[in-house]
């Protein structure tokens, strides 16, 4: 079967759909014959040396030159499938990609699609939505989406980097944020949170992996407890940081669809604790592997980090156990391989 693989953005930068894609085509690039079509000289083109190529970038959406490279491609090489992985090509992918014969897939990252005209004129003609969660799959159902045409396909991970190796017993228990450092992701309700387990004696370090507008003011917000806050910055070695760290949070405010810090932690053996936004929820089985506290909330937030730091132990294996049986890539990709071959 043969496959197009959009992601046109130009950006050199990378985001969660960038990952996404590149993570996802190591694993389908011994089971399709795949094309990738990205712009020169992007995250996408720089780090996917593993597959064939197609430089068409997708600046904005409805972009005409791009739209007519595209459709002699598709014409010429007559994909099976046609996958579009950001929001902004949907448009110029399902135009091209129906008009040339090819089935065409979304996968789909965001808890909701803000542009009408894309509901209304592109989603209606869509064969396959692929939702990165069941919060995403329902969302598409409420803006009209038939339930019969979204699958869930939860995100895939590079699992040969992340090690379950035992947490260390002895010492400060490890508490660990993974992302940008801004007030949306809820960093300074963490920092509170854990800020108020030191003062009732705790033996907690918080380590913030990430940067982001709100590092200047956080640091300066538990200046005087700083030996017990680590603050990394951008690592490409965040897999040692899950590997040490006994409970991981994801406190955002916003709905996020699916973050791929849940199934990092979770395969790391780490408890967890999230905010009742978006996908996330998804990854917590409360009272199994960790808790689900109300966002914007720090006193609900510090009870459930409580309880996690309390049962780390068995929460550690417990979170290992879900990600096997729930979120493993083998699981992932069998089921994309179903979905594009019936």
């Amino acid at each position: 079967m043969r496959v197009f693989w959009v992601n046109g953005n130009p950006n050199p930068n990378f985001g969660g759909t960038e990952l996404h894609t590149v993570s996802m085509l190591k694993y389908l690039k011994d089971f399709f014959d795949i094309t990738l079509i990205c712009a020169k000289g992007s995250f996408m083109d720089k780090n996917t040396d593993f597959v064939r190529k197609l430089y068409i970038p997708f600046p904005h959406s409805l972009t005409l030159p791009s739209m007519i490279k595209l459709y002699r491609a598709i014409s010429s090489e007559k994909p099976d499938i046609v996958v579009a992985n950001n929001g902004k090509e949907y448009p110029d992918v399902l135009y091209c990609g129906k008009l040339a014969g090819s089935k065409v897939f979304f996968f789909r990252h965001m808890s909701r699609m803000r542009e009408w005209t894309v509901r209304k004129f592109v989603f209606p003609f869509v064969d396959k939505f692929l939702a990165v969660s069941e919060h995403v799959r329902q969302n598409l159902i409420r803006e009209g989406v038939p339930p019969q045409k979204v699958e869930v396909v939860y995100n895939v991970i590079e699992e040969d980097g992340f090690k379950a190796t035992q947490k260390p017993k002895n010492g400060k228990l490890k508490v660990l944020f993974v992302g940008k450092l801004d007030e949306g992701k809820g960093v300074f309700d963490l920092a509170n949170a854990c800020l108020e387990l030191l003062k009732k004696g705790y033996p907690i370090e918080c380590i913030f992996v990430g940067n982001g507008r709100a590092e200047a003011d956080l640091k300066a917000m538990v200046q005087n407890y700083r030996e017990n806050f680590l603050f990394v910055g951008y690592t490409p070695e965040v897999e040692k940081y899950y590997a040490q760290a006994h409970v991981c949070v994801i406190p955002s405010k916003g709905e996020e669809a699916f973050p791929r810090v849940a199934l990092e932690a979770l395969i790391s053996g780490c408890a967890l604790v999230v905010s009742d936004s978006g996908g996330q929820k998804e990854a917590v089985i409360e009272g199994f592997n960790g808790y689900i506290f109300e966002r914007g909330n720090p006193e609900a937030l510090k009870e459930k980090l409580s309880l996690a730091l309390e049962n780390w132990e068995t929460f550690s294996q417990n979170s290992q156990k879900l990600y096997w049986e729930k979120f493993s890539a083998q699981r992932t990709i069998n089921k994309i391989l179903e979905i594009f071959t019936h």
